[in-house]
């Protein structure tokens, strides 16, 4: 079936500045041309006129944890949440990010594989949401950081297995711990967790399978190890020095800041049932994580966007909109802002070839706004619809 959208104003995610007057042919869900409306005979097809409206790709967002609630105190949760309270709070999440603007997640540690049947039911179209990609359980060490929903793994061959265990298991990508974490008691966020050498034969697992590589990371020590493994993007990055951007940005490395995480926890902590120490430790670290994220984007680092959706209040979906704003406040121009979510994320994940940008051939997922994101990011909040494979999804 085919469909036009007619005088769009469009983003293509490519880099490229505004095109006016741009009309869009769609058929079974895929680009099949992208031209001036003056010079497409619309008379019979079913057309969408988006006059006065600005249409940019999809969001990606490429750091979630789709099985969490967004509760005060997540080490709770995993204590007193059983497998049928984290799949009913998955489905919700999920049609959430459709209709906040986000077409393509990648979810960087369920729980016990629940989200691995539901990202088939996502394809098959059973339940509504985006598309996702999966990394099974997270590798860390033992007692490391995110140890109650993780693989604890101790020494090369015991990482190389467990790595393997989530590889077997059917995931799209490998995830590990670098770095003690804001939310687990008990670990110094600036202390690093699994070694050079264990780092290297997970990432070595992960590559000879195919796979893209994530790591956990907030310390500083923890950032340049990861990069001298070979992990392809790092998570958080939250005391990265001059020597790890260096390194970042000469190996090709991604950073995925995540600011709305320490952000929500900043501003609705105390009062709110989060533990007190997840609030220090974000006290701790969220001036450097700004001045490091601004030499990173100013040195030419690769950076995606993710948003650590559900840790404490940060919710599913509605994140993606907070994590592109606290970008720009913290220096990233508009463009650039919709690039790492865009055309960037879609690279780190490997699926560039059908998401990521608007273009002939592509997967015709894209976001219909009222206003102008390139003059202000907060266009991204006044929404007219989202479309899916070039179905209206919300």
């Amino acid at each position: 079936m085919k469909k036009y959208f007619k005088n769009a104003s469009l983003i293509d995610g490519t880099g490229e500045g505004l095109q006016q007057f741009v009309t869009i042919a769609v058929e079974d869900g895929i680009i099949e041309r992208i031209t001036k409306e003056d010079e497409v005979k619309t008379a019979g097809i079913e057309t969408e006129d988006l006059k006065g409206k600005y249409v940019i790709p999809g969001l990606i967002d490429c750091h979630t944890h789709v099985c969490l609630e967004p509760v005060a105190d997540t080490f709770q949760m995993f204590q007193t949440f059983k497998d049928t309270d984290f799949v009913i709070s998955a489905v919700k999440h999920l049609e959430a990010f459709i209709k906040n603007g986000v077409t393509f997640i990648r979810d960087l540690g369920g729980v016990n594989y629940l989200e691995l049947p539901l990202r088939r039911y996502l394809e098959e179209g059973v339940i509504e949401g985006p598309g996702m990609h999966c990394a099974g359980k997270l590798v860390t060490m033992t007692g490391g950081h995110g140890w109650a929903i993780g693989r604890e793994a101790d020494g090369v061959d015991e990482v190389r297995k467990a790595v393997r265990e989530q590889l077997k298991a059917g995931v799209d990508c490998i995830k590990v711990i670098s770095s003690g974490g804001v939310l687990t008691p008990g670990v110094d966020v600036n202390a690093y967790q699994l070694n050079l050498d264990e780092l290297k034969a997970a990432a070595e697992e992960a590559h000879k399978a195919g796979k893209r590589i994530a790591t956990h990371c907030h310390s500083t020590q923890g950032v340049k190890i990861a990069v001298e493994a070979g992990i392809d993007s790092i998570e958080h990055a939250t005391l990265i020095d001059d020597d790890g951007i260096r390194m970042a940005a000469e190996n090709g490395t991604f950073i995925v800041p995540t600011f709305s995480a320490v952000f929500n926890i900043m501003n609705k902590g105390r009062g709110n049932g989060i533990p007190e120490y997840a609030i220090k430790k974000s006290e701790e670290v969220r001036q450097k994580h700004m001045e490091g994220f601004k030499k990173a984007y100013h040195a030419g680092v690769k950076i995606a966007m993710g948003t650590d959706s559900g840790t404490p209040f940060n919710h599913h979906g509605e994140s993606a909109r907070t994590e592109l704003e606290l970008m720009v406040s913290y220096g990233m121009s508009e463009m650039d802002a919709i690039l790492s979510a865009t055309k960037y994320a879609a690279e780190l994940l490997g699926i560039s070839e059908q998401y990521g940008t608007l273009e002939v051939g592509k997967q015709a997922d894209f976001i219909v706004l009222n206003t102008n994101p390139i003059e202000d990011i907060q266009a991204v909040r006044d929404i007219a619809a989202v479309y899916k494979s070039g179905c209206e999804r919300a």
